[in-house]
């Protein structure tokens, strides 16, 4: 497993928030959206979204176009090639943990 991979393994399945990230992160693959409307779709907290949206931020996994409160939240290009997160997209992630080999 790459080291791609292995932070989305760490960010989605190895740690307790990971399931509402990958809502998220599904959320946004199928549209960008801001923090508000994320959390409406998603029925979530704004500052539970705010907090997922902040770490996944900082580990390149979402963007943002403009640094302004209402601009929509993108998908990072990179990720485009990376296998792991194709699978996470297509919707074949069952929910259980993966191995990391």
């Amino acid at each position: 497993m790459d080291s791609r991979s292995r932070l989305l393994y760490w960010l989605l399945d190895a740690s307790r928030g990971g399931p509402t990230r990958l809502r998220i992160i599904q959320s946004l693959y199928a549209k960008p959206m801001n923090m508000h409307k994320l959390a409406i779709s998603l029925e979530l907290d704004y500052k539970t979204v705010q907090g997922h949206i902040e770490l996944l931020l900082e580990n390149g996994v979402v963007y943002q176009l403009k640094n302004s409160y209402g601009s929509p939240y993108f998908i990072s290009p990179e990720w485009d090639n990376n296998d792991y997160f194709k699978e996470l997209m297509a919707g074949d992630y069952d929910g259980k943990k993966r191995s990391k080999n």
